[in-house]
């Protein structure tokens, strides 16, 4: 299964995610400018592997940038976009956007307004966005998402 991280592809592992895992997070040195993390955090791993459960038969992005599946010919407009990423994006078998999910953790009440501009943006491109404020039941899941797919 493809799966794009900010336009890059790589092949998803099928893995679960391990409690309070570090593996993969290394701290900066002291004269070391760059490291490289993990894509994904423990939850979001969580409910990728829950929507690949619900969905099986859809090809599930994560982290994409929205100028990969958006685009304008008004520069401002696409300046509102150019650096911003949907958590997940449902596509089709062309690979057309059908569904973003977004997984709101504990600071999205610092993001808020950001978040709705990033809402309002992707209804006026014709892609639904469906909000989690935690990680749901499978149920909970397939039922909410059940309309758009």
């Amino acid at each position: 299964k493809l799966v794009f991280a900010l336009c890059g592809v790589f092949r998803k592992p099928k893995t679960k995610a391990k409690k309070n895992s570090k593996k993969g997070y290394r701290k900066p040195q002291k004269n070391q400018e760059l490291v490289s993390k993990k894509v994904l955090t423990k939850d979001e791993i969580i409910m990728l592997d829950a929507l690949e459960q619900v969905i099986p038969s859809r090809n599930i992005l994560v982290q994409v940038s929205m100028s990969a599946f958006m685009t304008t010919q008004n520069i401002s407009t696409r300046n509102q976009f150019s650096r911003l990423y949907v958590d997940y994006l449902i596509v089709d078998e062309d690979y057309n956007p059908i569904l973003s999910i977004e997984l709101d953790g504990h600071y999205h009440k610092y993001t808020q307004d950001k978040d709705k501009r990033r809402d309002e943006l992707l209804k006026s491109a014709g892609t639904p966005v469906i909000r989690f404020k935690e990680i749901p039941d499978i149920k909970v899941i397939r039922k909410t998402i059940s309309r758009y797919i």
